[in-house]
């Protein structure tokens, strides 16, 4: 079997029992990084077991030979740094390798950045669109935003603290008339939530330095060109516009606004 097991975003205490014992018990964990998982246990006074790495690299292949361990006879906890495994972290290849041989898959929830984020954000849940990590550079960032953008709901994405400030400086310019709650620090000492409009919270963060691990929320809009849309009003002409005002190509304007027309009327 394959325990995929959720470890706290900060607070210690937010572990569960069951996840707790779970660890006490475990034959063997593969972990994203075994240092990290040394200080939890050794934080949750658990005697440490076999630890195995797991990570980003070589994914697949060390999916392969953790499912033969199991086949073997070894259950398995899979753990991430922090958070639930497989989300934004390692871990879907290990549990779709498992699913493929037949081998039971169990979670044992607990803490998760994305949904605590949406938890506190104000804005709303459902529906809402997991997208991660998105693009570093600002070109690529800028396209991202105007694909996403289209889509119906609410969007969660992670970021580093570092390049916070540009990306909802991005957000400001690419979707002004989003709300956008940036979560940081969840469950710890320095916690902060912030929700403003955008082009206010690009502001409020413009000067300061973040440290800690940061969550954006972005409400669900309807600006004024997707009300020209609803109208009928000409595409084309309203391409123009916002390849101009989003520093794009007509045509990736033209095709944002036909997936977001499309996206309307299903």
């Amino acid at each position: 079997m394959l325990h995929v097991l959720a470890t706290p975003i900060g607070n210690l205490g937010d572990l569960s029992p069951r996840a707790r014992q779970t660890l006490v018990e475990a034959q063997l964990i593969a972990a994203e990084d075994t240092r990290v998982t040394r200080k939890l246990l050794a934080a949750l006074d658990i005697p440490a077991p076999e630890l195995v790495s797991y990570r980003g690299q070589d994914e697949e292949a060390r999916a392969r030979k953790l499912v033969e361990r199991i086949v073997e006879g070894t259950p398995i906890v899979l753990v991430s740094d922090a958070g639930t495994p497989a989300i934004s972290d390692p871990g879907q290849h290990l549990v779709a390798a498992c699913h493929e041989r037949g081998i039971p898959v169990r979670v044992v929830p607990g803490a998760s950045s994305t949904v605590a984020a949406l938890s506190v954000s104000g804005l709303p849940a459902a529906p809402a669109h997991w997208l991660g990590f998105p693009p570093r550079k600002a070109g690529p960032l800028r396209r991202w935003l105007l694909d996403v953008g289209a889509l119906r709901g609410t969007l969660v994405l992670l970021e580093s603290p570092r390049r916070t400030p540009a990306t909802v400086r991005a957000i400001a310019e690419v979707l002004p008339d989003r709300s956008v709650a940036m979560c940081r620090e969840l469950s710890k000492l320095h916690e902060e939530v912030l929700v403003l409009p955008a082009p206010e919270l690009a502001e409020a963060l413009a000067s300061r330095e973040l440290k800690g691990e940061v969550v954006l929320v972005v409400g669900p809009g309807l600006a004024p060109v997707i009300e020209q849309v609803q109208h009928g009003d000409d595409l084309k002409g309203i391409a123009a516009q916002l390849a101009e005002r989003w520093g794009c190509t007509k045509r990736e304007a033209y095709n944002a606004l036909l997936a977001l027309e499309r996206s309307r009327q299903d």
